[in-house]
């Protein structure tokens, strides 16, 4: 089950893509509608870092999940220093 912390991050994480990208979609509705190019410019960047914000998010799921198996690996390797140098 996944912490609360976890939970949070995922909603904030998915609340803002969506937010991104609903005002990407806006923007670009709205500029072609008035056949303002520059609004379909900024609309599709913000669609585009939208998905950024996803690609971003697992690449620091990833990263955090190999900083708590090194972590677990320091910490059974300090246990192992530590029963040797009490055995002698």
């Amino acid at each position: 089950m996944p912490s609360r912390a976890a939970i949070a991050n995922r909603t904030l994480t998915i609340f803002a893509a969506g937010l991104l990208a609903f005002d990407g979609a806006c923007l670009v509705v709205a500029g072609a509608m008035l056949g303002r190019v520059l609004l379909l410019i900024v609309g599709g960047s913000l669609i585009v870092s939208s998905g950024l914000v996803f690609v971003y998010w697992k690449h620091h799921r990833r990263r955090t999940a190999d900083l708590a198996a090194d972590r677990r690996a320091l910490r059974e390797q300090a246990r192992a220093f530590r029963n040797l140098i009490q055995r002698n």
